[in-house]
């Protein structure tokens, strides 16, 4: 039995995760949408003091969001522009490098002069802009799922006590510990990330680097990835500087080792002491939870792989038969502090719903010879 168990669980998950990566384009929208009405929390808690019903919560939150929208698209097309004053500047020097690379590699120069990128962009446009279609209706799909998961908000109390009962209180505080766990690791996330762009842009405005605030913004937004965002996030400026001072190598060492200490000290000192152990997840599964929800989802699989397998823990903590999972998940300092009680195996479960049906049986017997005696 703990044999099939174990093979049915194995094969449960696997048939999980076939549907989900199949399902992304329903599944990535709604998780979106879920996590940035976490990260939204405030703002409607703030409405809510100010007596906003459900419509002006929703006019509120899509209005900062179109705040955002717009800043953001007006320093992409500012950083595309530069982008294109940097390349032009700099085409003759990458070309001579290229061709230094094929020489060295043994490639001919023929292949190197007949390299086009705007004909390699010209008979990809189909595929650029298929991507561009697909990514414009998944955003347009994870708004409608946000309104509609703030309209429908202020009714869950009633659908949890309807649906649950008597188990309504506990289901009400595993959600609102998964909403508070994961909005303020959302938030303060967001925080560090932020200070962490900041420092990278200081730094390299400082030493001269060109599109400094493009590598802030891009340090920024791979710093969500836990590990190996940080580590992508310092080669782009890195390059930069040796395609822009080269052939001295003084700056673009100063790049590197300024990038790495800012990465290491907000990575390994401030992050730890401002969050804590708030996640309480080892470090092995928020590893393993990047690899496996990178290869379900991509991108925003590994941009939201930390957070979900923080709610599978929170889940897990309060189920008692899952609690070995939630031991397993968890780190070192969360399982001392976690209140273990026995897990149920099947055996036990097995037992208790004996017990339940002899109870009943016991009392419709009793209830039965009242019935008989009164007659």
């Amino acid at each position: 039995m703990k044999m099939l168990l174990a093979l049915m669980t194995f094969l449960s998950a696997v048939v999980l995760c076939s549907v989900l990566n199949v399902a992304s384009n329903v599944f990535i929208p709604l998780v979106i949408a879920w996590f940035i009405l976490q990260m939204l929390r405030p703002v409607i808690k703030l409405g809510n003091v100010l007596r906003f019903n459900a419509w002006s919560n929703v006019i509120l939150v899509f209005a900062i969001l179109t705040g955002v929208g717009l800043l953001g698209f007006k320093f992409v097309a500012s950083q595309v522009v530069e982008f294109a004053h940097v390349y032009t500047e700099y085409s003759e020097k990458l070309i001579e490098w290229s061709a230094g690379l094929m020489q060295t590699l043994s490639v001919p120069p023929e292949t190197v002069k007949n390299f086009d990128w705007f004909t390699i962009l010209r008979a990809n446009a189909s595929n650029i802009s298929s991507v561009i279609i697909a990514l414009s209706s998944k955003f347009v799909m994870t708004l409608v799922f946000l309104m509609f998961m703030m309209i429908e908000a202020p009714f869950l109390d009633d659908k949890i006590n309807k649906a649950f009962g008597k188990n309504s209180e506990r289901v009400r505080k595993i959600l609102s510990t998964i909403s508070e766990q994961v909005s303020q690791y959302l938030g303060t996330l967001t925080l560090i990330s932020f200070a962490t762009g900041v420092c990278a842009w200081l730094v390299l405005t400082t030493l001269g680097v060109r599109l400094a605030a493009g590598w802030g913004v891009l340090t920024f937004l791979l710093n969500f990835i836990p590990t190996v965002g940080s580590i992508i996030a310092t080669i782009p400026p890195v390059v930069m500087a040796i395609i822009q001072f080269s052939p001295g190598l003084f700056r673009p060492l100063m790049v590197l080792v300024s990038l790495t200490a800012i990465q290491l000290l907000i990575g390994n000192v401030i992050t730890p002491k401002v969050m804590g152990d708030k996640l309480g997840v080892s470090p092995v599964m928020i590893l393993l939870s990047l690899l496996l929800w990178g290869m379900i989802w991509g991108i925003p699989g590994a941009l939201l792989s930390t957070p979900i397998i923080s709610i599978i823990k929170i889940v897990c903590e309060n189920i008692p038969i899952m609690h070995p999972i939630a031991v397993l998940i968890g780190s070192a300092e969360s399982v001392r502090k976690l209140d273990m009680k026995a897990p149920e195996t099947v055996s036990d479960v097995v037992e208790t719903v004996k017990k339940k049906i002899a109870e009943t049986a016991k009392k419709v017997r009793l209830q039965r010879r009242k019935k008989d005696g009164k007659k």
